[in-house]
């Protein structure tokens, strides 16, 4: 009888052991292992490479108010692109997004940007009308439009959200589930689906390692 327990009790480790050893290495994958920088190597003015950076930018807010690259100087922040008359992924989105902000409503430290990808049609006075659905708090978090030709230039070239190629011209156009997690060096650290609520629970998991860093 003693036997019998002793072999249920080692077999019972031998199963529970490796189980053990997942869960750690798991958390240890989730919280405590640096998060990737994205966005490859570049080359800075004097031709020397650099870890790619978001560069520069300038667009107006629903406020009517410029927006630069002062906003976000040493904060972490997230990045989307949506238009306020999609009524497939960017509703989702925008209210996965929400949970971000409400995750962080009292923290400075973090921002979200939103870039509307139709300017003719997003006005600051649309994008406020879409803020106040989605109860967007205006000093967190930014909805932005500007000149076609910039929007999607920073969104190819600086946010890397898509592969096509495109001028901004007007057959061009650019429809993306992703929310870019960005450092306070600028760098880019993660690409979430923002369709996707676990994927956004990440997304707030991630800007938390951010906060440690």
């Amino acid at each position: 009888m003693k036997s019998t327990k002793k072999n249920i009790l080692f077999f019972g480790l031998l199963i529970a052991t490796p189980l053990v050893a997942f869960s750690i290495y798991h958390w240890y994958e989730k919280n405590k292992q640096q998060l990737p920088i994205y966005g490859g190597m570049e080359k800075d003015e004097l031709g020397k490479e650099k870890q790619h950076t978001v560069s520069s930018f300038y667009f107006t807010n629903q406020q009517n108010k410029k927006i630069s690259t002062d906003y976000i100087k040493n904060k972490i922040w997230v990045a989307d692109y949506f238009f306020t008359h999609c009524a497939s992924i960017c509703p989702k989105m925008t209210s996965n997004l929400a949970l971000v902000q409400q995750a962080f409503i009292k923290d400075d430290e973090v921002k979200i940007l939103s870039f509307t990808v139709d300017p003719e049609r997003d006005s600051a006075q649309r994008l406020q009308e879409y803020a106040t659905l989605y109860h967007v708090n205006n000093l967190q978090w930014q909805l932005l439009t500007g000149d076609k030709k910039d929007l999607y230039r920073f969104a190819r070239n600086d946010l890397q959200i898509v592969a096509t190629s495109g001028d901004g011209g007007p057959d061009d156009f650019i429809h993306s589930e992703k929310l870019v997690l960005i450092d306070k060096e600028c760098h880019i650290r993660g690409y979430y689906d923002g369709t996707e609520k676990t994927q956004v629970e990440q997304l707030i998991n991630d800007i938390q390692r951010l906060k440690q860093e």
